[in-house]
């Protein structure tokens, strides 16, 4: 407590008494009360003792009396539990050393998150003791180390533990953009192609040279007559075990276009593409003013992601290709889907966004098209 909290605590106890016992270890420390000890001298009041002679845990013991005395948020609880985290492990440590298990009925009892084979883990008696899931624990715990003073507003009720989990994930997507960025226009004025590898060559070609990207996003071409485009991308793709692979696609041939690609790639999920503004395509047989595209994406669930990415309002840029994307929207795909770092592929160049954006976005890049003059319009491009 600050001196003011002390004051008040003090004065209190002048007028009403002692309520809550000093609690004592068999040794003769306080184990709990610190502060009503230090407001007892100040009002000059006799304080109460009582020595805890159980023989468990003195932190379980401590932060169950103190969470009694309090009505606490989920997040305040997760808080305690992190704080609580390091001296359990201490006396787990200790437990170890003379062979000896946790001891009482509190420590002994497994939260859902422990395996039933093993010992209960700090973390899983912290869970216990404050009633919550291992899980947050942990996030609080990660809160605490990297972020201190946002740890402290979980643990006064300011902020959730979520949203707190929100902030240091976002600042360290933030840290990881900055460095990446640094590190791809450091190489790229060495040499652009260490960061950017553009060929002029087919899909088949690009991907039978034995490339390894991290990710392929892409835009195939739309019309019936490239529809075997789309089986050679995913007999590339499924040859190179890419991890996760993002096609955008129109409507008009969606069912073959899925047949073709399932034939090779394991389909995860469908992500809606929003062109809003005046960017609405007229599709006459189906008479559909579409403002959206489907994004099909393949690939094992690894990674969360939100499944609406969007480009600005009236941001369809069609300077460097006909069928061209806005920076903007592959720039929302590339970062909802991918990491600062990673080698992000494209094997329908075209008027090179996607390269553009990968760049821009920390991320390497390596492509092609069958086109040399749309392969050297995108060299310049990121030549810039």
């Amino acid at each position: 407590m600050d001196a003011a909290e002390l004051n008040e605590l003090a004065a209190d106890i002048a007028a009403n008494g002692l309520m809550e016992p000093i609690w004592l270890h068999p040794d003769g420390s306080i184990l709990d009360g610190r502060n009503r000890w230090r407001a007892c001298e100040i009002a000059n009041i006799k304080p109460k003792f009582r020595t805890w002679v159980d023989d468990g845990s003195p932190v379980a013991f401590v932060v169950s009396l103190n969470l009694r005395r309090r009505q606490l948020t989920t997040s305040q609880s997760y808080a305690i539990g992190a704080e609580a985290l390091p001296m359990l492990e201490a006396e787990a440590k200790k437990r170890q050393a003379h062979g000896q298990t946790a001891p009482g009925k509190t420590l002994e009892a497994k939260t859902p998150q422990a395996n039933k084979n093993r010992a209960p883990q700090a973390r899983d008696i912290a869970a216990k003791l404050v009633g919550v899931g291992a899980r947050g624990i942990q996030d609080a715990k990660k809160i605490k180390e990297e972020a201190p003073e946002l740890f402290q507003q979980v643990k006064a009720g300011n902020v959730t533990l979520r949203n707190a989990k929100k902030k240091v994930q976002k600042e360290q997507k933030r840290k990881d953009l900055t460095a990446a960025q640094k590190t791809i226009n450091t190489a790229k004025q060495k040499s652009i192609e260490s960061v950017c590898d553009l060929r002029v060559c087919s899909c088949a070609e690009l991907f039978a040279s034995g490339i390894k990207p991290d990710a392929v996003i892409t835009d195939p071409p739309y019309p019936a007559e490239f529809l075997p485009v789309f089986s050679e991308l995913a007999e590339g793709c499924k040859r190179a075990n890419v991890p996760l692979v993002a096609v955008m696609s129109g409507q008009s041939y969606l069912p073959e276009v899925m047949q073709r690609l399932c034939e090779h790639l394991q389909y995860r999920w469908t992500l809606a593409y929003l062109t809003p503004g005046g960017q609405a395509v007229q599709q006459w047989v189906a008479k559909v003013n579409t403002t959206w595209k489907p994004i099909l994406l393949f690939g094992d669930a690894i990674e969360w992601f939100g499944d609406v990415a969007t480009s600005k309002v009236n941001d369809n840029d069609k300077r460097f290709h006909t069928w061209g994307q806005s920076e903007s929207g592959m720039a929302d795909l590339v970062e909802r889907l991918t990491k600062p770092g990673q080698l992000i592929c494209d094997p329908f160049l075209g008027g090179g966004t996607t390269a553009v954006v990968s760049l821009a976005l920390g991320r390497r890049f390596v492509g092609c098209d069958i086109d040399a003059a749309h392969v050297e319009q995108t060299r310049q491009r990121v030549m810039i």
